[in-house]
């Protein structure tokens, strides 16, 4: 499952991304209300940047941009759109994120990918503890790529312990996809109901939405409240809307894997400027092979290492 590109040399995984670079520009120049505008502004000439480096040549992209010119970024028409999603914005309005085909498709192969790092394999069942309605767009692509793989899942979504151990008794996941803090409920149901939960189905459970790791890597005050009682196995999950790209830990625990065909990352300091590699610095991403809403050096707000 593991895609070649993945294994590359580092020589040539820059050289792969730096001609998905020139297609992703030569893109947003034709069809990005925003970035065809920006470029002229700031008289870009986009056939100037060849490569990684020449990045620094373009403005960033921040929260508050995507907010105040949501609509301007989308390079389809309307009628494209398969999915809209939405995700929370610096200025209170929330920003819309809509999908192709092709999108859904890249959404899927993400998790796919993402969840195969983590040890997720054909023959396994995956209890869904997040929302797939409301918007959310990791629901629906943790669905979407658990089916590409050929795994078996159960949307239970969020809450009720009681309906998650009924599952869990009645189906036997071997992992499931949740907020860490939320297992510690599960535990604390399960030993007021004389539910064995450590001799459950359970193998491990992919983690969203809060940290499992301090900044070395070791076990945080949470993670370790959950694994001395429950024995099984955490995964860190990173990602956002805006990148449609997760980084998922492999059964290593250190750190989230780069998935290079999808997404170019920089780590910048409070210039923009990149930071010195292992430094921390904020996360920004130019995401690749999206066609409704590609987005270029847009900045998290995020603090990260490479």
């Amino acid at each position: 499952m593991i895609p070649k590109i993945e294994t590359a040399s580092t020589a040539e995984i820059k050289l792969f991304q730096e001609q998905k670079l020139l297609e992703l520009l030569e893109y947003v120049k034709e069809n990005s209300p925003y970035y065809k505008q920006l470029f002229a502004s700031n008289n870009i000439d986009v056939s100037k940047i060849k490569t990684l480096e020449d990045l620094q040549l373009l403005p960033v992209t921040t929260k508050e941009d995507l907010q105040k010119n949501n609509d301007d970024f989308r390079c389809v028409s309307i009628d494209k759109i398969i999915d809209f999603a939405t995700t929370s914005g610096t200025l209170g309005e929330p920003v819309t994120f809509g999908l192709t085909d092709a999108d859904l498709e890249r959404l899927a192969y993400n998790e796919a990918i993402s969840f195969d790092c983590a040890g997720i394999k054909q023959g396994d069942i995956v209890q869904l503890m997040t929302t797939i309605d409301r918007r959310f767009m990791a629901g629906l692509a943790y669905f979407l790529g658990l089916r590409k793989m050929k795994v078996g899942v159960i949307r239970v979504g969020a809450g009720i312990p009681e309906l998650q151990w009924d599952s869990i008794l009645k189906y036997n996941p071997t992992y499931l996809i949740t907020v860490p803090s939320f297992l510690l409920k599960m535990i604390e149901y399960a030993e007021n109901h004389g539910i064995d939960y450590n001799n459950s189905s359970i193998k491990g459970a992919i983690c969203i939405g809060e940290s499992l790791r301090n900044q070395d890597f070791s076990p945080s005050t949470l993670s370790k409240k959950i694994t001395d009682k429950w024995n099984i196995k955490l995964f860190s999950t990173y990602a956002s809307t805006e990148m449609s790209t997760a980084f998922t830990e492999c059964e290593h625990g250190t750190g989230g894997h780069h998935h290079p065909e999808l997404i170019i990352v920089e780590v910048l300091d409070d210039q923009n400027k990149p930071v010195k590699n292992g430094d921390s610095g904020e996360l920004a991403f130019t995401t690749l092979g999206i066609e409704a809403m590609p987005l270029i050096r847009f900045k998290t707000g995020d603090i990260v290492q490479l």
